[in-house]
């Protein structure tokens, strides 16, 4: 267990060395400024809702792949597959690591808007839940482009439908009924919607969603990483 926390603390300094951490909280910092002057507007919550979807999932879907990139560009992690460094030890700190700067930000946006006024535990829950998935589908879809440019090329189809489809749906555009709980962040949505607007929701679905899914992107994370990337 030690060795996964050096770990751990390893890839934050990585994050932080190549400058993730201080993109992500500037970024954020720019929303959470503009959100906190339009806090009395209608409407607001969806908004909100809407940031906390794309503000994370976008930190953890193509930060994480930007630093695996970067990784591989200076040779960092050919030296790390021919050491003892467990791969699974590697890739799961990586995506907490990510994740929990994701999910700071999201907190962020929350508090310029509701202060203390929101449920800060579903909340939270629904917010990692978005950022680890963003994260792991990251890692996959990376194993398919040699660059992160034709990664991103690669990525707008399925990122849009991964996180927009069900925000579109959330926001009344759409109208799926019961399909909406096939996709993967719809609990994650569920509990960020009721945690800042109280709206009722099923949550032994929105929890065990979680618990399902991200275990369920971690394998075939893994799977596709050894296969691609460790195994190449």
């Amino acid at each position: 267990m030690s060795t996964f926390f050096q770990q751990l603390k390893w890839q934050f300094l990585l994050l932080h060395k190549n400058n993730i951490i201080n993109i992500s909280f500037a970024v954020t910092l720019i929303y959470g400024i503009l959100l906190f002057f339009l806090r009395d507007i209608n409407g607001l919550d969806k908004l909100l809702v809407s940031l906390v979807l794309n503000d994370p999932s976008v930190i953890g879907y193509f930060f994480i792949s930007l630093a695996i990139y970067t990784e591989i560009k200076d040779q960092v992690l050919p030296a790390i597959f021919v050491s003892p460094v467990n791969i699974h030890h590697f890739l799961i700190s990586k995506t907490i690591a990510i994740s929990f700067i994701g999910l700071i930000c999201s907190i962020g946006l929350a508090l310029s808007v509701k202060g203390m006024g929101f449920d800060i535990i579903a909340y939270s829950v629904g917010s990692l839940g978005v950022c680890l998935l963003s994260a792991l589908l990251g890692v996959f879809m990376l194993t398919f482009a040699s660059e992160f440019l034709k990664f991103a090329i690669l990525s707008i189809p399925l990122f849009l439908a991964f996180v927009n489809i069900s925000l579109l749906q959330y926001l009344g555009a759409i109208e799926m009924g019961v399909i909406k709980y096939l996709f993967p962040i719809q609990g994650s949505l569920d509990l960020i919607d009721y945690a800042i607007s109280g709206t009722r929701i099923n949550f032994w679905y929105s929890y065990v969603s979680i618990l399902v899914m991200v275990p369920l992107f971690y394998w075939m994370a893994y799977r596709q990483f050894t296969n691609k990337i460790v195994h190449q």
